[in-house]
């Protein structure tokens, strides 16, 4: 049996967690991708003593009073530990600097189920995605437990969560602590902002360094001049990305501009002197001086799924250190689950599920959470790799699909 111990705010440890309790599932992400212009994760394998941040839980259970109360999307940014509202014209874009708190809200037969995300940018803060973990727990709370938690990182974010979309996430420099002022619609500052679109069936579009030292003739982009929006369609680039290229700058004049700026696509119908016209505005290169493809990453390695062995560990810290004890390999059957233990299954492409007897305690359940962050770290995995919480009895489809037959008998024991 594992020992008990630990909170709900384990979330925020080195390993990408999602729980689920019941019926409800969280979507999994392959640990193989990349993000966008970059070949590593960013994530902080250290946590901040979360025990320590004054959280203005105050402000948030005001904040938070009317969320979830009907179907639809609910966002806020965390500003000096805490949460605050972000328009709904602005869903989707995302300050690599920030962390986020995503509220989905569904509505089935009459009865609201939720699943709570914190988002961590790739330059926030230890402070903001601490101040994020707490203030999940706390919304969480305020919905009686019921949610299912995601914790989400950039560039890896799961299917679910970029599924209430309707354009490709957006990532631009900056936040709140970096001092950086947040792009605001009709602005007119006069800096010019160049994107990255990237991504065979899941593309990101992110912000790069205005130069044509940032393109390459694999991939789209975009340049938001402030009086023009250029989308600009590398000579190799996939039609997938083209069409997220186009609903891209869609949402740039929306969101940015209210509507009111022009948006030009140069494709290969496009005259040599509107493509000059383009780098003109970008202030460097040409059309004959882009990168070949190969510098912007292969797309089937960014999104690579890994096929390797599925295996079912038994987790337990009787002698007093964590043992980790192979129980078998796919094959799979579910009569090596046990109701009065806790188990791994490591399936690489789909992350780790961590699997909890009925008989276990609550504090056992959460304290699973911080095994599976330790079998992370012996197994050195990446620390963005995702874990999910099952409970016996409300397994997922994603959990079952690893075993030959599945049947449910333990309410039996």
């Amino acid at each position: 049996m594992i020992s008990s111990g630990f909170f709900k705010t384990l979330l925020l440890g080195v390993c990408l967690i999602v729980v689920i309790d019941g019926a409800n599932v969280g979507t999994q992400r392959d640990r193989s991708r990349s993000p966008v212009g970059s070949q590593s994760p960013s994530v902080k394998a250290t946590a901040p003593q979360q025990e320590n941040l004054p959280v203005n839980r105050q402000q948030a259970a005001h904040v938070f009073a009317n969320a979830g109360k009907k179907a639809g999307l609910e966002i806020w940014r965390i500003e000096n530990f805490a949460p605050v509202p972000v328009e709904r014209s602005q869903h989707g874009k995302f300050y690599e600097g920030d962390s986020y708190i995503v509220l989905n809200t569904k509505e089935r037969g009459g009865k609201l189920s939720w699943d709570i995300h914190f988002w961590l940018g790739e330059k926030t803060t230890q402070d903001e995605s601490g101040s994020a973990a707490i203030l999940a727990v706390e919304l969480d709370d305020s919905l009686g437990g019921a949610p299912v938690q995601h914790r989400e990182t950039q560039g890896y974010e799961s299917d679910l969560f970029t599924s209430y979309f309707s354009s490709p996430i957006r990532y631009l420099t900056g936040g709140v602590k970096s001092g950086f002022t947040h792009v605001t619609p009709n602005q007119t500052d006069g800096i010019k902002r160049l994107y990255q679109v990237k991504g065979k069936r899941d593309a990101r579009i992110a912000q790069v360094e205005p130069s044509a030292k940032s393109m390459n003739k694999g991939d789209c982009f975009i340049l938001d001049t402030g009086k023009t929006i250029y989308v600009y369609y590398g000579s190799k680039s996939k039609r997938t990305e083209r069409l997220k290229a186009v609903s891209g700058a869609n949402q740039i004049r929306d969101q940015d501009h209210s509507g009111r700026t022009p948006v030009k696509i140069l494709d290969e119908s496009a005259r040599e002197e509107e493509i000059q016209e383009f780098f003109d505005e970008l202030g460097s290169g040409s059309a004959a001086t882009i990168a070949d493809e190969t510098s912007g990453g292969d797309d089937e390695q960014f999104e690579k799924n890994i096929d390797a062995q599925v295996v079912l560990y038994k987790v337990s810290d009787a002698s007093g250190g964590l043992k980790i004890e192979k129980v078998a390999e796919k094959p799979l059957s579910n009569s090596a689950l046990n109701t009065n233990d806790a188990f791994i299954l490591d399936t690489v492409s789909s992350g780790l599920f961590s699997w909890i007897g009925r008989r276990s305690t609550k504090a056992e359940k959460e304290e699973a959470l911080k095994k599976a962050q330790e079998f992370c770290r012996t197994k050195n995995y990446p620390s963005w790799t995702r874990i999910t919480r099952v409970i016996e009895g409300g397994e997922p489809s994603t959990f079952k699909q690893y075993f030959r037959e599945w049947r449910d008998i333990f309410a039996k024991n």
